[in-house]
């Protein structure tokens, strides 16, 4: 059985753009201020402006303003939806200025046809036809460069609120990690297994006795350093995840291995710190690991993930998953990347999936 545990998405974690959406390009009070706002404002901008026609110029005006508004905002969202993130800047303005161009060209083209009919309007000649099509199109221009404004000043807004909840986001699953880690590290009964083991090795194996107490200390030392950072190097975690192990393998032997299939060169992939100690504890938690019965964890890469898989022999009694580490971990990853966490189960192996972070992801 193969299934995706992900968490619920709010609008904010979609490609979509942050907040435009309820904000700016379906907030009807903002279309119905702005436009008749602008229109006033180019109606006194205007130069031939007497008592006679300034009704006419407002509805006139209005109708402008709204077309522009209009065809403005379904090309925005449509260019944003197309590239949201701030890389495809650059490619996203270059579109909507060779769009933009060719709408007010056209547009401007039919206002200026219709623009006799008015009753503010030219008599039609050609040259007026053509002195209306020019002042249409340096107007479209000032009037589009506005609402331009208006939408990117939302848009940016939006994607600072986006990244400070985010940080929240991050910042409580970050608490809620070194809670788990708490519990599961520095509870009494892993301390108590760990010094019962460095007991029976002192008298017997001194030497290995010492670096039982090195890589007791590498460990901790490890959580202290390294739990509020977001990412971290690969090798770096596997160096601590190394030491970890070495603490269960003095206790449990031969009847826990621990398989690695990694790549020669990976100074590039990045982790979320502590995932992959959690993924093991939890192995270590719910299934049986006994001489009858080894325990083998294997840690590979697969298509931008790195797994890692246990042989399920779950414990029969005396321990309930409740899911908070896995989901604590699905949670922090979704802040940091687009893909999800994937879970794996068969009936003989229990596998979890964690994206890879490369340096060059934003992050």
């Amino acid at each position: 059985m193969r299934y995706m545990v992900s968490p619920q998405k709010t609008k904010a974690s979609t490609n979509l753009l942050p907040g435009m959406e309820r904000s700016a390009s379906n907030n009807v009070w903002l279309r119905l201020m702005g436009i008749p706002a602008v229109a006033v404002m180019l109606v006194f901008l205007s130069n031939d402006l007497s008592p006679e026609n300034v009704y006419s110029k407002i509805i006139k005006y209005i109708i402008y303003v709204a077309l522009y508004w209009e065809i403005h905002r379904v090309i925005f969202i449509y260019v944003q939806n197309r590239y949201p993130y701030l890389q495809d800047t650059r490619k996203r303005v270059y579109i909507q200025i060779i769009v933009f161009a060719l709408v007010i060209l056209v547009v401007s083209f039919f206002l200026a046809l219709i623009n006799p009919y008015f009753p503010s309007g030219g008599a039609g000649s050609q040259d007026t036809f053509l002195m209306e099509y020019q002042s249409f199109v340096v107007k479209s221009l000032l009037l589009l460069g506005l609402i331009t404004v208006i939408y990117e000043c939302i848009y940016f807004f939006g994607l600072y609120e986006k990244s400070m909840l985010e940080a929240e986001r991050l910042k409580k699953e970050n608490l809620m990690s070194q809670f788990e880690l708490l519990k599961n590290q520095i509870s009494p009964h892993f301390l108590f297994n760990s010094l019962n083991v460095l007991m029976t090795l002192v008298p017997e194996n001194p030497d290995l006795s010492v670096m039982h107490i090195q890589k007791l200390s590498n460990v901790y030392r490890y959580v202290l350093s390294q739990h509020e950072k977001n990412v971290i190097n690969l090798t770096t975690e596997l160096q601590f995840l190394k030491d970890y192990i070495f603490l269960y393998q003095m206790r449990f032997g031969e009847n826990l291995q621990i398989k690695y299939n990694l790549p020669d060169q990976w100074d590039h992939i990045q982790v979320i710190p502590l995932t992959l100690q959690m993924l093991v504890e939890n192995a270590l938690k719910h299934n049986i690991v006994s001489k009858r019965k080894p325990l083998t964890i294997t840690i590979s890469t697969i298509a931008g993930f790195i797994m890692v898989t246990n042989n399920l022999q779950r414990k029969t009694s005396g321990v309930e998953s409740t899911n908070i580490g896995l989901q604590n971990i699905m949670n922090r990853y979704m802040l940091l990347t687009s893909k999800l966490v994937e879970v794996h189960v068969t009936k003989t192996h229990f596998s979890v999936m964690l994206p890879l972070i490369f340096d060059h992801d934003n992050l």
